[in-house]
């Protein structure tokens, strides 16, 4: 006997389930210890471009018999623009093939570089120049020392470069940096916290670290000892101790950091937090140019606060950078204008 045929359901047939959509992509494209190691190989790379430039510069002076015609104050500056800007370009690089290879990602989407309309550019320029204003009122009410390392480097003929550095470089490689990449960082450690597997991803580079660390404090010990004549003081051997407790021990660092910041993630405050941080830190970045000074410090916190807001606000790393741009254009505007054309600095 014949096998009957499959019995079809009635027309029309179901349709069949659609495949379900693709996990969202990761936000962001990479983990706090993915950033650390753009940031180490980052300045790593000012530091091999700044020594390459100053070995170039001085054999080229030496075969020339002469100091190639540049001033003092104008070789060290672009001896110095140069070196961080090659290491910006390089971490910008090494980013970029990480995030565009490992991840899988395009890169200005994953650092949220969005096209912004005319007018939303126009706002965010002015938003710039009143920005500047602001922090020129409060400036009025802090503490501002009269000489900086940073003023120092202002001179005749050096205002220019660092006009055009402070302008058009600058801007675009710290809000990179602080906005497209710290900033959604903090933001993803701050709302989730920190799993035993990242923590123990940890390990290898926190050992790395204390052991530069101890290697560091131990030569600063030395040269302090046989070339000043200073004695080596009480808190170097404890910092070496608890260096060599991280090195070995590293799992009692990261547990402690994890738990605080499983506490933070509780508080359901990530943004703001981030935003917060990523602030302080851009204020902290410059603040051994501006001598330690707690007032411009703030300010430039403060600077760095409002920049972060409108990155998180916008979605977009585009309108920070553009105030950004607009800042600094202003600052040196002023400069211009009270120096006479960069002709007669106060120093």
């Amino acid at each position: 006997m014949d096998a009957m045929p499959p019995t079809l359901p009635p027309w029309p047939y179901p349709d069949i389930p659609p495949a379900p959509p693709p996990p969202p992509p990761r936000e962001p494209a990479w983990s706090g210890l993915e950033l650390t190691l753009i940031v180490i190989f980052t300045l790593a790379a000012m530091v091999v471009v700044s020594l390459i430039a100053v070995f170039t510069w001085a054999i080229a002076a030496r075969a020339s018999g002469q100091v190639l015609g540049m001033p003092r104050e104008q070789m060290i500056v672009a001896l110095m623009l140069l070196g961080q800007t090659g290491g910006f370009f390089l971490g910008f690089g090494f980013a970029w093939t990480w995030v565009a290879q490992a991840q899988g990602r395009k890169f200005w989407d994953a650092i949220h570089w969005r096209k912004l309309s005319a007018s939303g550019a126009a706002y965010a320029l002015l938003g710039g120049v009143a920005l500047m204003a602001v922090v020129q009122l409060l400036g009025h009410w802090v503490h501002m020392p009269k000489n900086t390392p940073e003023q120092a480097l202002f001179t005749p003929h050096t205002a220019w470069m660092l006009a055009v550095y402070g302008v058009v470089i600058a801007p675009f490689f710290e809000e990179f940096f602080f906005r497209g990449l710290l900033y959604p960082t903090l933001k993803a450690t701050f709302t989730s916290g920190m799993e035993q597997d990242e923590l123990r991803r940890w390990r290898p580079l926190t050992r790395i670290l204390a052991a530069l660390g101890v290697l560091a404090v131990v030569v600063w010990a030395l040269r302090a000892h046989f070339m000043l004549g200073t004695s080596v003081g009480v808190e170097k051997p404890i910092l070496v101790v608890a260096l060599l407790v991280i090195l070995v021990m590293p799992q009692w660092l990261l547990q402690g950091v994890g738990w605080i910041l499983n506490q933070i993630a509780r508080l359901n405050r990530g943004e703001a937090l981030a935003i917060l941080v990523t602030g302080f830190l851009f204020g902290m970045m410059h603040a051994a140019q501006l001598s330690w000074a707690w007032g411009p410090v703030l300010l430039l916190a403060f600077v760095g606060i409002v920049l972060t807001a409108v990155r998180a606000a916008s979605g977009s790393l585009v309108p920070s950078w553009l105030m950004h741009c607009a800042y600094n254009g202003v600052l040196f505007v002023a400069e211009f204008v009270t120096t006479q054309g960069f002709h007669h600095f106060p120093h």
